[in-house]
């Protein structure tokens, strides 16, 4: 299907892929520069090759065409524009893949297929006080949720040491399928507070925030 969404936002723009096409079809579309090519050789899965294509593709439907540019990672394995024109973070799961960009601000995206299986690994996520959230209903969503909060918001700090349990709180919130939240990250090094906004797509959820 090529690119599902293009939503401009505050500061930014969101772009969804919806991953219909065979390996060798997104590979003939992207127009690699020769260290992407080298990075792409190195991923051994076929389906992680075709996250990585296909949210290279999304970027020049965000981007102007002279702000177009190679994607390259950092130290901490954060993506970066290879031309610095900005600031941007991946995600995938399943057949969908996510990027986000601003040209002044940090961002954080996530988006995940929901599966009853977060029940077994709340442990892994929630502190102590997220722990004592009651949720009425939409309990796997709420749970989901949190745990893409945290992840966009990992990557938006964009630094190694950051635990989900201990360094990032999402505040209470009541699920309704789309709308706004309310995290921090606190470290011996940093405090923030941030919005993360959230919608439902099909049988995923999608998450993103910008540091402003």
């Amino acid at each position: 299907m090529g690119l599902f969404l293009k939503k401009t936002i505050p500061h930014g723009t969101l772009g969804i892929w919806e991953i219909v096409e065979p390996l060798g079809e997104l590979y003939r579309k992207a127009s690699l520069t020769t260290a992407e090519q080298k990075f792409y050789a190195s991923l051994l899965s076929p389906l992680r090759k075709k996250h990585w294509l296909s949210y290279r593709l999304i970027l020049p439907y965000l981007l102007e065409p002279d702000s177009a540019s190679g994607i390259s990672y950092d130290q901490y394995g954060k993506p970066h524009l290879d031309n610095g024109a900005g600031h941007i973070s991946v995600a995938h799961s399943g057949k969908y893949s996510a990027l986000i960009t601003s040209q002044t601000k940090a961002v954080g995206v996530d988006i995940e297929a929901l599966h009853p299986k977060i029940f077994k690994l709340t442990h892994k996520f929630l502190s102590d006080e997220e722990l004592e959230y009651k949720f009425n209903t939409n309990a796997w969503e709420s749970l989901y949720l949190i745990w893409c909060a945290k992840e966009a918001l990992y990557k938006l700090y964009g630094k190694k040491g950051l635990s989900f349990r201990e360094h990032i709180l999402i505040e209470p919130f009541v699920f309704t399928g789309n709308g706004k939240i309310t995290g921090h990250i606190k470290t011996q090094e940093t405090s923030g507070r941030y919005s993360l906004f959230y919608e439902s797509i099909e049988n995923y959820l999608l998450v993103y925030t910008i540091d402003i």
